[in-house]
């Protein structure tokens, strides 16, 4: 199978990338998926029944890991995509809009729209099912200013595969390491972690905040280091105060839900309340969020907690 998927936020398109991918699920369930984005990036990865390999040409690296167990072929294609359409019904009404042909197939139009406008991370969507093989050929999904396009330009439902299908071809050189090693966090000292920068590095000063943990993580691909502060109290998570080097866009915000400017720290923040709860702003060079894990706290409180913050001395 072979298809298409574009991401748009709002008007401008954020996401290209194509998918080819093979399926098995006679005598065990095998899968073999490479994606390529617009820009060329590549990313591989396939199931053999036994383990997982992932491969990523951005990291140059690879990974793999057991095979998660599964029942082989526990529902027919047709029960899977009813099941699907049932609990999209918990939350939306759903409409047939009518059967039609869409390069080449003919399917069933069918469009999901939310019982109760704002209340779902999911909005309207819309379905091309087949009408032969209930495979989904096409879909549109909103969430927010966010509109995802689904499209198969491709589709063989009773496909041949030989003892190569499901392995990978990877470059001269890459080995593949044991999953636990994906993980880049590395667990620091506050005071390890204030020099992972050039710049001082803030912290909560607020006694009633317990430092419970100092992780901290490079991302190769953005060349930026990342470090999260995980407050308690009374035994709880309450927040997590995150930084990283400010990209030069200097766009900020989460992009999910509603979100508003505020000043806080002499300088224009984004507080959102909707999907997560945040502040994001930039100080002396670096990105800070924070991340309200307690539901309880206000607005007024998370304000008053950034103002407080303080640099590692």
């Amino acid at each position: 199978m072979k298809a298409e998927m574009d991401v748009f936020k709002g008007e401008n398109q954020i996401d290209d990338s194509s998918l080819e991918q093979w399926m098995d699920y006679k005598d065990t369930r095998r899968t073999k998926v490479i994606t390529e984005t617009a820009n060329g990036e590549v990313s591989k990865s396939v199931n053999d029944g036994e383990k997982v390999i992932m491969y990523s040409d951005l990291q140059g690296e690879a990974f793999e890991m057991e095979a998660p167990k599964t029942e082989v072929a526990e529902r027919s294609q047709q029960e899977q995509i009813k099941r699907t359409l049932e609990q999209t019904r918990e939350t939306h009404d759903l409409n047939l809009i009518g059967e039609e042909e869409l390069n080449g197939f003919n399917t069933y139009h069918i469009k999901a729209v939310p019982k109760e406008e704002g209340n779902s991370l999911r909005g309207e969507e819309e379905y091309w099912i087949t009408t032969d093989h209930w495979m989904i050929v096409k879909s549109i999904t909103h969430s927010d200013d966010i509109k995802v396009i689904y499209e198969v330009t491709d589709l063989n439902v009773n496909p041949e595969f030989d003892e190569n299908t499901f392995t990978l071809n990877l470059p001269e050189g890459v080995e593949v390491k044991p999953f636990e090693e994906m993980d880049p966090t590395e667990q620091v000292t506050l005071d390890e972690a204030a020099t992972s920068y050039d710049v001082p590095l803030l912290t909560v000063s607020d006694q009633s905040y317990q430092l419970e943990k100092v992780d901290q993580f490079y991302m190769e691909q953005f060349d930026r280091t990342e470090v999260n502060q995980e407050f308690h109290k009374d035994g709880f998570l309450q927040f997590t105060l995150s930084s990283f080097e400010a990209p030069k866009d200097g766009e900020l915000g989460l992009g999910l839900g509603e979100e508003e400017e505020i000043d806080v720290r002499n300088t224009t923040a984004v507080y959102s309340n909707d999907v997560i709860k945040s502040v994001m702003w930039e100080e002396e060079g670096l990105r800070y969020s924070l991340l309200i894990q307690n539901p309880d706290l206000s607005k007024e409180e998370v304000i008053e907690i950034v103002e407080g913050l303080e640099y590692v001395e």
